[in-house]
């Protein structure tokens, strides 16, 4: 007969021991494969695990009804190694008594909550935030999902317990190749899906981390656009304004330079809101989420008048009709017009800076310039004593910016509401 050969499975490895301090943890080496878990020797049950991504997560370890129960207890350094400790002791000592009783009552162990990924995040952020509080609320949603789908796409299946501070930074050094403005609004639009998800009244996800806080450490330094209409390039740009084909593009143009409205607040004029007796446009709330703010009320320049004289009207709603509502772009016309100008790096909203900066070159102050652009004024005691909106002064800036302007461009108002010549 044989010899029976009896097989034994190998015994268990156990976890490396050692006394947790804050530099031990944050000494502690990355994996390459699989996750690494190390025990706390001052401390029963208390143990990290650190994961190939770098994050280090405390946990709570200990046999309950013979089977092992592990908890998380915090991510380091968020959560300090005393404050694991104390944690770690105070669930210890929980089911210490929860045994004694004969495991009867509430169990001091939570049942593992689901961490929700951050696809999920941006559509509650989307529907319960953005839409009821954004000034357009739709709008701000439509954007905030191709903002998503453009750049974090991959990240839309991802627990929020999975993404890293080192998986937004390497996001952001990856879109920063390219873009560095755009890699820095990503950054703060991921701060701001975690920060909603980690808000106590919206509670997505308790106990959890925010990998982009504080990322001022590594954005990209970004300075302020100093771009506007350079005297030199003037008669090339008015030239080719006259003879622009897009009339909607030619009229907003000259509205933006005569008024320094903003692109989508142009698109979105409104004929109600015309006063031609005396020469204003009111235009409601601008660019503010704040209800019930105050209406920003712009004095018309004789230019101004004029371009919206000749403005083919349809209708009793918007000076710019689009398909359904409003025109809501030029992007098309606008980069077309300024290859024929042979003019680069100027954008539509460089039409604000121009006439604000012509106001200064012709001698405007700082209070006029200040409520043609609709900004506060710095001035606490101002706004209390003074409630001169200044309109006339205000116009006659205005006029004697654009009509510097005009001269640099060697044109008229005259050739430029002519009937356009196509080129």
């Amino acid at each position: 007969m044989g010899k029976t050969v009896l097989e034994f499975a190998p015994a268990r490895r156990r976890s490396p021991a050692l006394s947790f301090t804050m530099r031990a943890v944050e000494t502690l080496p990355t994996p390459r494969g699989k996750r690494a878990i190390y025990r706390d020797t001052r401390t029963e049950g208390l143990g990290v695990t650190v994961h190939p991504t770098g994050r280090k997560t405390f946990f709570h370890l200990k046999k309950v009804q013979k089977w092992p129960r592990q908890t998380t207890l915090g991510t380091f350094p968020a959560m300090s190694v005393d404050l694991a400790r104390r944690k770690a002791m105070e669930l210890g000592a929980k089911l210490e008594k929860w045994k004694a009783d004969g495991y009867e009552g509430p169990s001091p162990l939570k049942p593992r909550a689901r961490v929700p990924t951050l696809g999920e995040v941006l559509n509650d952020y989307a529907e319960k935030h953005l839409k009821p509080n954004a000034k357009n609320g739709e709008a701000a949603a439509e954007y905030a999902k191709w903002q998503f789908e453009r750049y974090l796409a991959s990240w839309r299946n991802r627990p929020l317990n999975t993404i890293t501070r080192a998986d937004v930074k390497d996001k952001h050094s990856e879109i920063g190749k390219k873009h560095q403005v755009t890699a820095n609004r990503i950054v703060t639009f991921v701060r701001a899906l975690f920060g909603y998800a980690l808000h106590p009244d919206v509670a997505l996800w308790e106990g959890g981390v925010n990998p982009a806080r504080d990322p001022k450490k590594f954005l990209f330094d970004e300075n302020s656009r100093e771009r506007t209409i350079r005297r030199e390039e003037a008669p090339g740009f008015f030239k080719m304004l006259a003879r622009e084909p897009n009339r909607d593009l030619r009229d907003a143009v000259l509205l933006a330079l005569s008024t320094g409205a903003r692109r989508g607040t142009i698109l979105k004029m409104q004929w109600t809101q015309i006063d031609w007796e005396h020469a204003l446009w009111t235009i409601p709330n601008p660019k503010s989420k704040k209800k019930n703010t105050k209406a920003h009320v712009v004095p018309l320049t004789k230019l101004a008048l004029a371009i919206l004289r000749v403005r083919p009207r349809v209708g009793d709603d918007w000076v710019f009709p689009g398909r359904k509502t409003h025109l809501t772009t030029l992007k098309k016309p606008w980069t077309a017009f300024l290859t024929r100008a042979e003019i680069k790096d100027l954008t539509f909203h460089d039409l604000r800076r121009t006439l604000a900066t012509q106001q200064g070159d012709t001698g405007a102050p700082v209070e006029l310039i200040q409520k043609t652009l609709g900004h506060v004024e710095s001035s606490e005691a101002t706004k209390i004593y003074d409630r001169s909106e200044r309109r006339d002064a205000v116009r006659g800036a205005m006029s004697t910016a654009i009509d510097a302007l005009l001269a640099d461009g060697k044109t008229s108002r005259q050739k430029l509401l002519a009937p356009s010549k196509a080129r």
